[in-house]
């Protein structure tokens, strides 16, 4: 095994964990924008109402994590072909992730939006 290869692996590791993290912000973020969209838990009075709670939270989960993880992709392709090729350093660098992962955001929801409201496709 080559001293190059050994070096590499906490490198690795650590661009991984980074992704990671980003990627959890994302899907937080998708779940957020969801709530945004549906507005709070509606109350339960009866039975029916705690099923309709139920399935309120289900798909507040489940579509709130499919725009986070689209949201995810885009900024992990947009963050390693772009960000990282103009060597941007330090807290800079992280301002330019952060507003880069808001914009994608803004960019999803507003495509959501035109998909579900105006063009009535979702």
């Amino acid at each position: 095994m080559s001293m190059g290869k050994i070096r590499s692996r906490p490198w690795r590791t650590k661009i991984v964990l980074e992704y990671t993290l980003w990627t959890i912000v994302a899907l937080i973020m998708g779940i957020g924008y969801m709530y945004l969209v549906l507005g709070p838990l509606p109350e339960a009075n009866n039975l029916w109402d705690f099923f309709f709670g139920k399935l309120y939270l289900f798909g507040l989960v489940r579509v709130g994590l499919t725009i986070g993880s689209i949201v995810a992709v885009l900024f992990i392709l947009f963050d390693v072909f772009l960000i990282n090729k103009k060597q941007i350093f330090g807290k800079r660098k992280m301002m330019v992730r952060m507003l880069t992962l808001l914009l994608i955001l803004a960019v999803v929801a507003i495509l959501h939006y035109l998909l579900e409201k105006t063009f009535n496709l979702i």
